[in-house]
């Protein structure tokens, strides 16, 4: 970068752009160079893009800190694309403001893409194949799930938002987020009312109007976050019932679900705070555990097995329970959450 108290030390400029000029290099490309006079301070740099959308990036880039811009980050056209610290920070902002995705679910993806910078370091992502991604995700203690879901979300973001990337040059389209282990098949996650029972007898105040909005909803705790920070106590159109309006589901639609005067209750008092820390729950939820005699502690996501598995065991319709919980098909229902419940008995020969 080069500044000049007043005088501008580029040559002849060819034609303007909005934030200074362009050049026609050796190759007969256009190439976007700022120049901008801040606070007395003139600047003059190559942005390195060839494209009027790849400088506009460089140039809001520049505006935000002049003093310490340098060109990259964002790769141009023909640089190279890798996860940088910048790129990180800008799609975990946008998970957060625009996706409103939870803070624990933010940070989650941060730890995921610290730890792909890690192993993929300045790798190129368009040239990157998926067999390299195995390879590194194979040296993984754990995290796999999270590993491929951040990355993925990462690349779409890049793709859709940004538009630095082509769908067909994504080098996470060749994974698959992993489903269900075998074990969550074999090893149930519900809990049984006399053990939440136990638990939510030595929990006060916000985490047991908490415990309680999850046992009356079946709810992800995501969206219980989502719903104190802008959800509201409605009622049901037809009866008159208490309906808690989620504005935003895991999979990003509203959600609203009828629930008894308690739990109703229960979430006016959330929103009177309006912010639900995961971390803080957990431990709440782990020392209640522990004072109610548990071996296991009851975890918030115990929650909406529970409630799948509670309710097909007293005789609702497993189609019913599907729709409670705003599952797409009542084979999830049973695949994933209500994997120890017992349907209703039907007539049978003995």
């Amino acid at each position: 970068m080069r500044t000049n108290g007043g005088h501008i030390m580029a040559s002849r400029v060819a034609r303007k752009w909005d934030g200074g000029y362009i050049r026609t290099d050796s190759r007969g490309r256009d190439t976007y160079y700022i120049l901008r006079r801040i606070n007395g301070r003139l600047y003059e740099v190559s942005t390195r893009c060839h494209t009027s959308r790849a400088a506009h990036e460089q140039l809001r880039r520049f505006e935000a800190d002049p003093s310490n811009y340098r060109p990259g980050g964002e790769a141009s056209e023909d640089g190279v694309l890798s996860i940088t610290a910048e790129l990180a920070e800008a799609f975990l902002r946008w998970s957060r403001d625009e996706k409103k995705n939870t803070p624990k679910w933010v940070r989650d993806q941060q730890r995921s893409l610290a730890w792909w910078a890690a192993h993929l370091g300045s790798a190129d992502l368009r040239k990157l194949k998926t067999a390299r991604l195995v390879s590194e995700l194979d040296k993984a203690d754990a995290g796999r799930k999270q590993h491929i879901a951040t990355l993925k979300a990462f690349c779409g973001w890049l793709i859709k938002v940004r538009h630095v990337l082509q769908k067909q040059e994504d080098p996470s389209s060749g994974l698959s987020v992993p489903q269900a282990r075998p074990e969550q098949w074999t090893t149930p996650k519900a809990v049984t009312r006399e053990r939440f029972l136990a638990v939510r007898e030595h929990l006060t105040g916000l985490w047991r109007d908490a415990l309680d909005v999850l046992a009356g909803t079946g709810w992800h705790f995501n969206e219980l976050s989502r719903f104190a920070v802008s959800g509201a106590v409605e009622r049901h159109p037809m009866t008159g019932g208490n309906v808690l309006a989620c504005p935003q589901t895991k999979a990003g639609e509203p959600l609203r679900t009828e629930v008894s005067d308690v739990v109703a209750d229960a979430a006016r008092r959330i929103l009177e705070q309006r912010e639900l820390d995961y971390f803080a729950f957990h431990r709440s939820l782990e020392h209640a555990s522990t004072a109610a005699g548990l071996s296991e502690p009851l975890r918030p996501g115990h929650m909406r097995h529970s409630v799948a598995t509670w309710a097909i065991n007293a005789g609702a319709h497993p189609a019913a329970v599907a729709a409670f919980l705003n599952h797409k098909s009542e084979r999830t229902t049973k695949r994933f959450y209500a994997t120890h419940a017992v349907p209703a008995k039907v007539p049978t020969l003995f």
